[in-house]
């Protein structure tokens, strides 16, 4: 397990098994990060997990496939999110998007062009 996509799908399947474990009163509890109680840490998490998911498929011709439900969270907290994270570099300016999709518009609002696509020539796959 040398390679970093092994790794990776290790740490993912690690990282669900915690968040499995979460109770409803767990959510307002501390974490280690001062800045973020449990249900804010799950939330940055998430953000973190399906916008570098789609960075990954984007760049190895995959098509992510998080349920609506899951984008619509992502783009909700995204929408809430103040300036002082854009000013912070934690995210770009928002990308133009006539897209409705909610993983498309979340895309576009963490300052990525839902249309990336590589230039590489390896064929598609799917997640």
């Amino acid at each position: 397990m040398s390679e970093i996509y092994e790794q990776l799908a290790v740490a993912a399947h690690e990282a669900a098994r915690l968040a499995r474990g979460v109770s409803p009163p767990q959510l307002t509890d501390r974490t280690p990060c001062p800045e973020y109680d449990v249900r804010a840490l799950a939330a940055h998490l998430m953000q973190e997990i399906v916008l570098h998911s789609w960075d990954l498929a984007a760049a190895t011709q995959q098509v992510p496939r998080f349920p609506d439900e899951v984008a619509t969270t992502v783009l909700q907290w995204l929408e809430h999110d103040d300036d002082t994270k854009r000013t912070n570099d934690w995210y770009q300016r928002p990308v133009p998007t006539a897209s409705t999709s909610p993983l498309d518009r979340a895309v576009a609002l963490s300052g990525r062009d839902p249309e990336w696509r590589t230039t590489s020539s390896r064929p598609d796959t799917t997640f």
